[in-house]
């Protein structure tokens, strides 16, 4: 989505107030009315792209230690009379178990919170949003056959 350098200000300046009222549902309504439909439009391709949580930096570790314990599972089945790859795979299953005790200390629950409280009350934002622009569209539509 584009913004004109001209409307940027006044753009910034609409998603404040928006996100500021997201928690007080009867102003989020009156200050959503007042919009034109093209406001609406932007506000919502704006606030409904701006998924920010991704639980990619749990994932990745979660799914590289478990390999590495396939791994290690598999080193010492296939190869459990050699004494070297005992050894090897011990210490590998070690270093997975740290590493994954490190990913549960080192989540950062107070921000994951907060995103997680943000991106609901720009979910709750966006169908509001919805559901006015249906209604709006609605009224056009039934303005257009009675025209028609």
């Amino acid at each position: 989505m584009k913004i004109p350098k001209s409307d940027l200000q006044r753009f910034s300046h609409l998603i404040e107030i928006i996100c500021e009222d997201g928690d007080n549902e009867i102003k989020l309504q009156e200050n959503l009315r007042k919009l034109t439909i093209e406001d609406l439009e932007r506000l919502k391709s704006y606030l409904s792209g701006t998924r920010s949580l991704t639980p990619y930096n749990a994932f990745f570790p979660i799914l590289s230690n478990s390999f590495l314990g396939g791994l290690a599972v598999y080193l010492v089945f296939m190869y459990q009379t050699n004494p070297l790859i005992l050894l090897i795979a011990p210490c590998i299953v070690l270093a997975m178990l740290l590493e994954i005790f490190l990913v549960i200390v080192k989540v950062p629950l107070p921000s994951h919170s907060i995103l997680t409280h943000r991106r609901r009350k720009y979910d709750r934002i966006v169908q509001v949003i919805e559901v006015i622009l249906k209604k709006r569209y609605l009224k056009e539509l039934q303005n257009a056959v009675i025209d028609f």
